[in-house]
């Protein structure tokens, strides 16, 4: 394909998928009372969403470092372009797409995006534990058995992919996730924490903003249950299951679906928005 047709070919899936991306976030907008709203507290919670995606961003620079030549710069247009497409398709398609281009080897990319999920989810899934919430005691103990010793989870972990045929791509992986953790594994360990602190606080000001209390701590664990939800929901961005994730944080609280999808719009789905941006350039091969 010549350079003047995969330039037009960009802009066409660009606008085509803006135009979705806008229909669906219009339709969900619709359904706030404005006037209501203090937005003070939301541009606070706009700015910890900001200072939550440099974290999440750096921490990537962090892994990377020794295994990818990748720039802290690149990885910022790279996490927004990710934001855009996971938002107009899927999460995992997103997760793809960033993988193709920071590392060169597929599967081992993948096996970073699993290790940087798992730091992301660590602190809320060790705040909920500590309050009482004893239904993520087992996934927060696996996720601590692969940050410290990996090698004895993955014949476990592998059983799977072997019966199936597949264990090249578990085994890459593996690979991924260990090579990542020689890099400044330690510096990403004590840095992540800083993205749910972030987002905790911006989930908290979005509740202020409708007049609603959130403790912090509900907040540590909305960020938890938000990302594990969206994750695994396959929706478009995980939207619904981000939003009923941070429902489940907070509790049965008034105008609860209106502060959770406000708080998603202000810590990820407006990153989707910028991201068109960097998907244009980089799928035009600029």
């Amino acid at each position: 394909m010549n350079r003047n047709r995969r330039r037009f070919l960009s802009v066409f899936v660009t606008l085509a998928l803006g135009l979705f991306l806008a229909y669906r976030i219009s339709g969900e907008v619709r359904g706030i009372e404005w006037s209501e709203v203090s937005f003070p507290y939301l541009l606070l919670s706009l700015f910890f969403g900001v200072m939550a995606f440099l974290v999440y961003t750096f921490v990537w620079y962090l892994l990377l470092s020794g295994i990818s030549e990748v720039g802290f710069r690149r990885l910022v247009l790279l996490n927004l372009m990710s934001s855009y497409v996971s938002m107009a398709l899927n999460s995992t398609l997103g997760g793809i797409v960033k993988a193709k281009y920071a590392m060169s080897e597929w599967w081992k990319s993948i096996g970073v995006v699993g290790l940087v999920t798992t730091l992301e989810i660590l602190p809320g899934a060790v705040v909920a534990v500590a309050f009482g919430d004893y239904s993520l005691l087992a996934g927060l103990l696996v996720l601590i058995w692969a940050l410290v010793h990996e090698d004895s989870l993955y014949p476990l972990v592998a059983l799977p992919f072997k019966l199936l045929g597949k264990e090249e791509w578990i085994h890459d992986f593996y690979l991924g996730w260990k090579e990542a953790k020689k890099g400044r594994f330690l510096e990403a360990l004590l840095v992540a924490p800083f993205q749910s602190f972030f987002l905790a606080l911006a989930l908290v000001m979005t509740g202020r903003a409708f007049g609603i209390s959130i403790p912090l701590w509900k907040g540590f664990v909305g960020v938890t249950y938000s990302t594990v939800i969206g994750g695994i929901s396959g929706t478009p961005g995980g939207v619904g299951g981000n939003e009923l994730g941070i429902m489940l944080a907070i509790g049965n609280v008034p105008a609860g679906a209106t502060v959770a999808f406000a708080y998603k719009f202000l810590t990820q789905y407006v990153f989707a928005l910028v991201g068109v941006v960097p998907f244009y350039m980089l799928s035009s091969g600029e």
